[in-house]
C-alpha cells in the first residue's frame, strides 16, 4: 500500500539555528503583544495563569515570545501568579529540542507540550487567558487537491486555487472555533498570520518558483511531480479580518494591521556586510527547515526508492536551490507580509 501525503509534518532539522525570519515577524509585533496585555483584565489569584503558543515549532522563538508576555503580564499587571505555559505543535515536532530549551526555563515559568493540530481542540473549555499563534495557520490543515504544474497554489490554476481558498476558510474558522472554546471570557488571542499584500502577491513568489524548478530538475517520475504540492495558502488581509467567522466564534476585533517584513540578513548582504556564500547558506537553511518534510513524503510514495536514495535526492535538491540562490541573489530578497491581529474573546 502507497504512503499518502496530506498537510506538513512539521518543521525538520535544525530548526531553532534557521528561524530568523519568524523571529523578525516576532519581534516586528511587540507593540501589538504589549497593547493586547494591556488590555487584560486579570485579577490576583492562586491558580496559574495558562498562556498557550500553538505552532512553537522546536522552542527558540517560542520561548523567546512567551518569556516576553510574562514580562509584560509583570510589568503592566504586576499580578503575583504563577504561569503554566503549553507549547503545542504536531506529535511529529522535534519534541526533544523543544524540551531541552524548556529545561532552562524552570525559574521562569512551568511549560509543557502538546502534541495535537491546532485545528482540533488543544485545551479543556474555558481554561487559557492567552492564546498565540505566529506564522502557523497558513499551513492547511490537509492538502485539498495536487496542484498542475507548480508546488504551491496560485492565480494560474484557478480551480485549484479556489479549492485552496476553501480549505483555507474552513480551517480558520476551525482555528478560532476551538480557541474560542479554550479561552476564558475576556481572554486574548494574538495572532501574525504570513499573507498576501493587497495586490495578491507575498514576495514569496520567486522563492515558491525555485523550490518546483528545483524539483523539476530532480530525477523525478510524473506522478512525484504532481504530488509535490506544498500545503500553505497565504490569505489577504480580508480574508483575515473576516468579521462572519469572529461573530460565529464570539471574538471581538480589538486591533489590527498589516505590514512588509525584510530579513536582517538580507539588508546585511544588500549593504556588503555578508558574502554571497553566507546569504545563500542562511536562505537555504531557512527553508530547508520548512520545506523539507513536503519533498521527502513526496519521495516516501516512491516505496522503490530506498533511504538512502531519498537522503541523496534531498541533497541535491537543497545544493541546487543554494547554487541557484548565488546565481541571482537579487531576486531573493525576502519580504514577507504580516496580518497582525488582536481578538476578545466575549
Amino acid at each position: 500500500m502507497k504512503k499518502q501525503t496530506g498537510a506538513t509534518v512539521g518543521m525538520i532539522g535544525s530548526y531553532n539555528n534557521n528561524c530568523s525570519l519568524q523571529l523578525r515577524f516576532i519581534k516586528n509585533s511587540i507593540p501589538f503583544i504589549k497593547e493586547s496585555i494591556e488590555k487584560l483584565d486579570i485579577n490576583n489569584s492562586s491558580f496559574p495563569l495558562l498562556i498557550a503558543d500553538f505552532g512553537s515549532s522546536h522552542g527558540e522563538n517560542s520561548v523567546f515570545i512567551i518569556k516576553l508576555i510574562i514580562d509584560f503580564l509583570n510589568e503592566i499587571n504586576k499580578i503575583n501568579r504563577s504561569y503554566l505555559i503549553i507549547h503545542n505543535d504536531l506529535p511529529t515536532n522535534d519534541w526533544k529540542s523543544l524540551f531541552n530549551i524548556l529545561n532552562n526555563q524552570e525559574n521562569i515559568y512551568f511549560g509543557l507540550g502538546n502534541g495535537r493540530s491546532f485545528y482540533n481542540q488543544c485545551l479543556p473549555n474555558n481554561c487559557l487567558t492567552i492564546g498565540y499563534s505566529s506564522s502557523s495557520i497558513h499551513w492547511l490543515s490537509k492538502k485539498p487537491c495536487n496542484i498542475s504544474n507548480h508546488c504551491i497554489a496560485n492565480y494560474d490554476n484557478q480551480n485549484e486555487f479556489i479549492l485552496f481558498k476553501s480549505q483555507a476558510k474552513e480551517d480558520y474558522r476551525q482555528f478560532l472555533q476551538n480557541r474560542s472554546y479554550e479561552l476564558i471570557q475576556n481572554g486574548i488571542l494574538i495572532l501574525l498570520i504570513t499573507s498576501v499584500n493587497q495586490q495578491g502577491l507575498s514576495a514569496f513568489e520567486p522563492i515558491y518558483n525555485l523550490l518546483y524548478k528545483c524539483a523539476k530538475l530532480l530525477p523525478l517520475n510524473d506522478e512525484e511531480l504532481f504530488n509535490y504540492t506544498i500545503p500553505v495558502y497565504l490569505r489577504s488581509y480580508d480574508e483575515c479580518i473576516d468579521n462572519e467567522i469572529f461573530e460565529k466564534c464570539s471574538f471581538e476585533l480589538i486591533k489590527s494591521d498589516i505590514s512588509t517584513v525584510e530579513l536582517p540578513f538580507c539588508q546585511q548582504w544588500k549593504k556588503g556586510d555578508m558574502s554571497i556564500d553566507e546569504f545563500a547558506k542562511i536562505h537555504t537553511g531557512l527553508f530547508r527547515c520548512g520545506a523539507e518534510s513536503v519533498l521527502k513524503q513526496t519521495l516516501e510514495i516512491n516505496e522503490k526508492r530506498s533511504k538512502e536514495e531519498i537522503d541523496h535526492l534531498l541533497n541535491r535538491f537543497w545544493q541546487i536551490y543554494n547554487e541557484q540562490i548565488k546565481q541571482n541573489p537579487h531576486e531573493f530578497i525576502i519580504k514577507s507580509c504580516q496580518t497582525y491581529l488582536i481578538l476578545k474573546k466575549l
